[in-house]
């Protein structure tokens, strides 16, 4: 049996380049609460015109999923559709799922921790050369 015209949803799935580590990850892709296989960078998945549930994730064990992210798309026949999805900058964030461009959730805790340690540093290095100095 023949099959009319289909649609094709390209996936882009993203990380930051902070986000080094998530490369040893797989993506999980799931539409229409059917599993498919997932990678970083573009996926082209061919689908029937209509309907479709988008949801992404990365698996790991504490969260058990990362950057969990739901999306509900349209597709005419004959449609490509683009959409990005970038896993988040802190494990505890949700991703984020939409049409290009999309945000970097989680950035700001990121920056946050990173500072933090680095303000200390600075403050107790001061604190050495200002003894050294005034000794």
């Amino acid at each position: 049996m023949p099959q009319g015209p289909q649609a094709q949803l390209v996936l882009d799935i993203q990380r930051h380049w902070l986000g080094f580590m998530l490369s040893m990850i797989t993506p999980t892709v799931v539409v229409d609460g059917r599993p498919m296989p997932g990678r970083w960078g573009r996926n082209a998945i061919v689908l029937p015109p209509g309907r479709h549930h988008l949801h992404v994730h990365l698996p790991y064990l504490l969260p058990s999923q990362i950057g969990p992210a739901d999306l509900t798309i349209w597709l005419q026949p004959g449609m490509s559709l683009d959409v990005e999805y970038r896993a988040p900058m802190w494990a505890y964030s949700r991703g984020a799922l939409g049409p290009p461009p999309q945000q970097w959730n989680g950035m700001g805790i990121t920056i946050a921790l990173m500072a933090i340690p680095l303000g200390l540093l600075a403050f107790l290095f001061l604190l050495i050369i200002g003894s050294v100095l005034w000794a």
